[in-house]
């Protein structure tokens, strides 16, 4: 039986060294997971990115480890919801 797709949100946060690089777009690239920007504030400091990840449990938590190989800090805002 193949895996249940479903969506997950989460909190990017990202140091000033990442900022001006397209970690999410790289991400996208390499895993083909969908994502959706539900909000972001940027400074030059600190980068915070509210972000809805939507897939099966395997390909979301892919997109977690790559972002956080990249030195990207993950959260989660809330429970993951099941698409029927």
């Amino acid at each position: 039986m193949a895996e249940q797709i479903m969506k997950r949100k989460i909190y990017l946060t990202y140091s000033a060294k990442l900022i001006k690089e397209a970690v999410i777009c790289d991400m996208y690239d390499k895993l083909k997971v969908r994502f959706n920007i539900r909000s972001a504030s940027v400074s030059d400091a600190v980068g915070i990115i509210a972000l809805e990840l939507e897939g099966t449990n395997t390909q979301i938590q892919a997109a977690i480890d790559y972002f956080k190989q990249r030195g990207v800090t993950v959260e989660p805002i809330e429970q993951d919801i099941i698409e029927g």
